[in-house]
């Protein structure tokens, strides 16, 4: 093999090996499981949540427990499974409360769980569009 070969391919494999690192780098940082609230309360089996792992639950917000204090941008409320409504969780989000909020609305959370209090502290809350934006033939 020719020496400027051997460059090449030394070089290449370099390229390689440093975007392979960065895309593994990023999905890990990035990663975050999706559950149910009934899932997150249950911790199906093999999935061992501690409160420092970040997760995303999606659930429906339920009605009369909506609390905003929007001097301290504190959104209190609480969270139901759509499929088991009996199960539910207690939501905090720190930060200004979507125009589309509302009781009874599909949100989803991601944040981490504090098992102990039943609390889910939210780092992002995103709302699911009403069903007016919806055409007419659905």
């Amino acid at each position: 093999m020719k020496k400027s070969t051997r460059k090449v391919l030394v070089g290449v494999l370099v390229v390689a090996v440093g975007v392979g690192f960065l895309i593994y780098r990023g999905i890990s940082t990035t990663s975050a499981y999706y559950l149910t609230v009934s899932e997150l309360k249950n911790s199906p089996t093999g999935l061992k949540l501690t409160d420092r792992d970040s997760v995303r639950v999606g659930g429906e917000v339920v009605g009369g427990t909506v609390r905003y204090d929007q001097k301290r941008l504190v959104l209190e409320f609480a969270v139901r499974d759509a499929e088991a409504p009996n199960e539910q969780i207690n939501a905090r989000y720190e930060g200004p409360k979507p125009d589309a909020f509302k009781p009874d609305i599909e949100v989803l959370l991601e944040g981490t769980y504090a098992r102990g209090q039943n609390l889910f502290r939210a780092e992002n809350l995103l709302v699911r569009c009403p069903s007016k934006y919806q055409s007419e033939g659905e």
